[in-house]
């Protein structure tokens, strides 16, 4: 506002006093006696009370007095003497923007840039209001402004980031991250933060070259591998996951977060054994935390010690016995073990506490399925409600048409298989099974088709068998 100090050059128009009260009223504004300034204009304006750059500058001690609608009005009043004067709107945006009327503001800011559309501070102040009620898209034009007049400005640069981001403008996010890593201002928190808006708006690509710069310019920080690090677990890259959370564990040993995420990415990426050597040697740490006994049991279940693994599961169990997950694996080790009927207990416990995982039903539907051919019809049901969860299951669509095959509705199984051996061309079961259906539908050359696809993956499989025994035995 106080660029408005600017208009007294053009004072000139009034009569002597009224020059000198203005003058008297700048002295008295700028060494913070506002009430003494607001005083003055209005003398002066009772002289020259069509002079704009009086009501301006009482609108600006107005202001400074908090009397914020008498300062509005002398805005107003400047902008009908003077229309076109972009700072009264700007100062009526300010005002406005104090009164929490955002409509205003916005309005305000809109009228002012019209007439100056480079003027930085509106810009800056009219995007911050756009971002505030999450118009990120409208935003990006004064952010765009304020980068054109400072391409330096860090700030200005990670807001048209986040704009960009959160409006889906992917190529656009992905050249403004790469002119601002390299920003020498860019510390690793704030690229910390920043990927996280950029995570919470869906660009993990982006978000991954910040946290690797992060990781880059701290290689210390513990936060910036371990944030590197979960964002490569979750796009399944487990070797580099496991490279940035052991360094994570590595810089902060007593973090439990940390060494139970590279715990998770090892067993994710099957590597059991390792993954056993570092929950062994963080036993004496965590081995009071559930979580560390569900690792284990994960660890367990993937080298084939189901004995031991129940033995952990259970264990939690005991402890925390609504643990969906828990119970799932438990289910799971049972069938391995061969007991049919504890894994279908453990499996029926899992859907109570969560009814919305699809895999729990299509577990207890392959148990039923064992068990009994008079399970069938339950063993359907619980697939279709699987279905119903996640459609696009291969595997629960490949148990559905066997059961139908079952119930010898050969129309059903072969609309399923189908759409199995398009997902997934060389599962060799599922042509087996469809060449089974196509036979019961008296459709014989789709089956010898079929049958003629099982013979080419099976002898691919035995020849990639035999390469391997063969590396084997060169060792």
């Amino acid at each position: 506002m106080l660029a408005a100090l600017l208009l007294f050059s053009a004072l000139a128009q009034g009569a002597p006093p009224v020059e000198v009260l203005a003058r008297e009223a700048r002295d008295d504004f700028q060494a913070g006696r506002f009430a003494q300034a607001r005083e003055k204009l209005n003398e002066a304006l009772k002289a020259s009370p069509r002079n704009p750059a009086l009501w301006s500058f009482l609108g600006l001690a107005d202001a400074q007095l908090n009397n914020l609608d008498a300062a509005i009005a002398d805005f107003q009043k400047t902008l009908e003497l003077a229309p076109d004067d972009a700072q009264s709107f700007f100062n009526l945006g300010l005002l406005y923007g104090r009164k929490n009327e955002t409509a205003k503001a916005m309005d305000a800011y809109q009228h002012g840039l019209k007439v100056d559309s480079r003027d930085a501070a509106a810009n800056q102040n009219y995007a911050l209001l756009l971002m505030a009620q999450k118009r990120f898209r409208e935003a990006i034009g004064p952010l765009e402004t304020l980068r054109d007049l400072d391409a330096s400005n860090l700030s200005v640069r990670l807001a048209l980031v986040e704009c960009y981001a959160k409006t889906g403008m992917a190529p656009a996010v992905g050249k403004e991250i790469q002119a601002v890593v390299d920003f020498p201002g860019l510390t690793a928190n704030a690229s910390l933060r920043l990927a996280k808006a950029l995570l919470e708006a869906g660009q993990a690509n982006p978000a991954e070259v910040v946290l690797e710069h992060a990781v880059r310019i701290a290689p210390g920080s513990a936060e910036a591998h371990y944030d590197l690090g979960l964002l490569l677990l979750n796009k399944s890259l487990y070797e580099e996951s496991v490279r940035e959370l052991g360094s994570a564990a590595q810089i902060d040993p007593e973090s439990d977060l940390y060494s139970m995420r590279l715990a998770e990415s090892l067993i994710l990426w099957k590597h059991y054994g390792t993954a056993l050597e570092f929950l062994t040697a963080i036993k004496n740490r965590f081995e009071n935390l559930p979580d560390y006994r569900y690792k284990l049991g994960l660890t367990y279940y993937g080298l084939h010690q189901f004995s031991r693994a129940i033995e952990e599961f259970e264990g939690i169990a005991r402890e925390k016995p609504d643990q969906d997950g828990v119970q799932y694996f438990l289910g799971n080790c049972y069938v391995a073990v061969g007991d049919l009927e504890k894994s279908e207990s453990h499996y029926r416990r899992a859907i109570q506490i969560q009814p919305r995982n699809a895999s729990y039903y299509t577990a207890l539907a392959q148990v039923l399925r064992k068990a009994s051919d008079e399970n069938t019809g339950e063993a359907i049901a619980n697939l279709e409600k699987s279905l119903a969860i996640d459609g696009s299951d291969v595997q629960t669509k490949q148990e559905l048409a066997l059961c139908y095959i079952k119930k010898a509705n050969y129309v059903k199984a072969h609309t399923l298989l189908e759409e199995v051996v398009a997902k997934q061309p060389e599962l060799a079961s599922a042509h087996v099974a469809l060449a089974q259906t196509y036979y019961k539908l008296k459709k014989t050359a789709d089956g010898n088709r079929e049958r003629a696809i099982v013979a080419r993956l099976q002898a691919a499989e035995r020849e990639r068998q035999a390469q391997i025994r063969n590396s084997a035995a060169r060792q």
